[in-house]
């Protein structure tokens, strides 16, 4: 056979062969990829909440007795000083009449006795200056001695501090008298029975109405709830490993309150206690209220609506992110596949900064412009030939 004969059949095997080759050969994966690039990375800590009244008012009652019935409906605005409602004092049983009434009897005999002393006290005074006023000028004329002068001015001071006493006994006596017309209050025979009017402490809305109809309460029971109107501020109870992460002056995105638009509030303050609360699950969670101030509540949103919140812990405009989607870990490593130039997927190692729930910050590891595959499958290896999806 002669030497070109073989290089030829050399060349018609090593054809057939690269042919069987790129026939039995895997064919690329298809994958799904996404160029690194710089962008703005905004992380929450997102959470469930209730918008609650500001600075909410409950007026109770002040005494025992009959509520008359409240006409107030919710929502109705109210001003500071309004009356609100009236309470008839609850009367006392035929003995408690009798001693109370003797307690006013004896007040006002006191009353009397320490203002008939009064007068006389202010008498003997008057007499006692102008007794000492003589003696003066007697003694300027050298007519009595000092230690007569000096007798008179000592019965005068005495005259003097028996009417501050006297005085301060007749303010005794008439404080004592009004108190015990205070305990009377109802039990007047024949006469109609005083009420207590119910005020509004400020300007603002009926947000409650705990009693309305005329019943007998207990002092102390909840009768009003009032607050400024449209006036609202956020509670949203957050796991205590979450609101470790939020201070005072992170903004809040307010959405699912029921309207298209996307709400804003601020961060007033993380609550210094946590409480114990269990979850849907059954599991005993330490929570922490953390409190906002609303700062664009519609009209038609109102006190106790459920919300969803967003609080901004950490945002900035230039950062080098991946979509989570192409992350994975493998022995407390971060990795992704990165699509080499000659179409190969390649592992990397990364090391990362904050993560929200669709993107990550690339500290180390990649650069801008490589891409990453996402989703990465079982069947992806290093190595391996891989193909962009359309």
């Amino acid at each position: 056979m002669s030497k070109h004969k073989r290089w030829s059949l050399a060349l018609v095997a090593l054809l057939l062969a690269g042919a069987l080759w790129q026939l039995l050969r895997p064919a690329p994966l298809t994958v799904e990829t996404a160029l690194l690039e710089r962008r703005a990375l905004t992380v929450t800590v997102d959470e469930q909440g209730r918008t609650r009244a500001l600075d909410p008012y409950v007026l109770a009652a002040p005494v025992p007795g009959r509520l008359l019935r409240i006409e107030l409906d919710e929502g109705d605005a109210v001003q500071a000083g309004q009356v609100l409602g009236h309470i008839a004092p609850a009367p006392e049983d035929p003995r408690s009449q009798a001693v109370l009434r003797a307690a006013l009897d004896a007040a006002a005999a006191r009353q009397q006795a320490t203002e008939a002393e009064l007068r006389e006290a202010e008498s003997a005074a008057a007499s006692a200056r102008r007794e000492q006023e003589r003696r003066d000028e007697l003694f300027k004329n050298g007519q009595v001695s000092a230690e007569e002068r000096d007798s008179f001015a000592q019965s005068r001071d005495a005259a003097e501090a028996r009417l501050l006493a006297t005085r301060a006994a007749g303010a005794v006596a008439a404080a004592e008298l009004e108190s015990a017309r205070a305990r009377l209050l109802g039990l007047e025979e024949g006469g109609d029975v005083p009420l207590l009017a119910l005020r509004a402490p400020v300007d603002g809305q009926v947000f409650r109405v705990f009693e309305r109809s005329e019943r007998v309460l207990a002092a102390g029971t909840p009768l009003l709830s009032l607050s400024a109107p449209r006036e609202l501020e956020l509670v949203i109870d957050l796991l205590t490993q979450d609101a470790v992460q939020v201070k005072a002056g992170d903004p809040i995105l307010v959405s699912g309150w029921g309207g298209e638009d996307v709400l804003h509030g601020v961060v007033r303050t993380v609550e210094p206690e946590a409480f114990t609360k269990i979850s849907a699950l059954g599991v005993e969670e330490q929570r922490v209220n953390v409190i906002g101030d609303l700062l664009d509540a519609p009209p038609v949103l109102g006190a106790g609506y459920r919300i969803e919140a967003a609080i901004v812990v950490w945002e900035e405009d230039e950062v080098l992110v991946l979509p989570g989607s192409a992350l994975f870990q493998r022995d407390g490593r971060w990795l992704v596949y990165a699509v080499s130039p000659d179409g190969r997927a390649a592992l990397r190692e990364l090391r990362l900064g904050r993560r929200n729930t669709q993107f990550a910050q690339v500290l180390e590891g990649l650069s801008e412009g490589e891409r990453v595959v996402l989703f990465p499958s079982d069947l992806l290896r290093e190595g391996a030939r891989v193909k962009a999806a359309d």
